[in-house]
């Protein structure tokens, strides 16, 4: 009898543990139960300083599309000029002069990706560098550079190959092999509106590489004349 009575208290003190695990396990429920009612009331700070982040940059992208779209505006004359004129209805001086006329006039509302490439640092300031939308190139579109002047500075050229441009590089006054890189090709010839042994015209120097009719991505002329 003592024996089933020890073993009746045993079960008791069995089933008491087991009800204590449970009363544990419900307040552990109900205190998740209170942090989720607190995370809805008071959300994640970082989540929330997040979406405002989003938010604030989402009405920077748009203003910016709106002023983009607003220099477009102003812009499309002039696009339309460039795109309906026939380059070789001009002699070389009128090719020059309106080449000038363009660049005192540069349209602002195309370029999204606008970089700073290339340049030496000349004692007080920066020299050859050179300001280049990279539109196309994001778009990975075939890139054409033909490039006049040279001296000692191949910041440029070396850059623009390294991004995969094949590049045409020109200087009468100095002395390099005929190929640099992985894609630029080195020519000891000068621009001129004339042809001599050191200088030829633009558009002779595109025929002879057969490049008249390929749409040059960048011209770089940094020349004294």
């Amino acid at each position: 009898l003592f024996e089933q009575k020890d073993e009746k208290t045993e079960l008791f003190e069995q089933k008491d543990e087991k009800t204590e695990l449970f009363e544990q396990k419900d307040e552990k429920t109900e205190l998740f139960e209170q942090q989720d009612e607190k995370t809805e009331l008071f959300p994640n700070k970082k989540e929330t300083q997040k979406k405002e982040k989003k938010g604030l940059f989402g009405n920077l992208f748009r203003k910016k599309d709106e002023m983009m779209e607003s220099f477009r505006e102003k812009d499309f004359p002039l696009v339309e000029e460039v795109l309906t004129m026939d380059p070789k209805s001009f002699s070389e001086v009128d090719a020059l002069l309106k080449f000038y006329w363009l660049l005192s006039f540069p349209v602002q509302g195309v370029c999204r990706i606008l970089k700073r490439i290339g340049g030496k640092w000349m004692v007080r300031q920066v020299d050859g560098d050179k300001f280049v939308c990279m539109d196309n190139m994001m778009a990975d579109k075939p890139c054409l550079i033909y490039s006049f002047g040279i001296n000692d500075d191949w910041t440029f050229e070396d850059f623009m190959d390294f991004r995969g441009c094949e590049i045409h590089a020109h200087d009468p006054t100095v002395d390099f092999p005929d190929k640099r890189g992985k894609n630029i090709k080195f020519y000891k010839l000068g621009l001129s509106t004339e042809t001599t042994s050191d200088m030829d015209t633009l558009a002779n120097i595109l025929k002879k590489n057969g490049h008249t009719d390929t749409v040059i991505e960048y011209l770089k002329i940094d020349i004294e004349a």
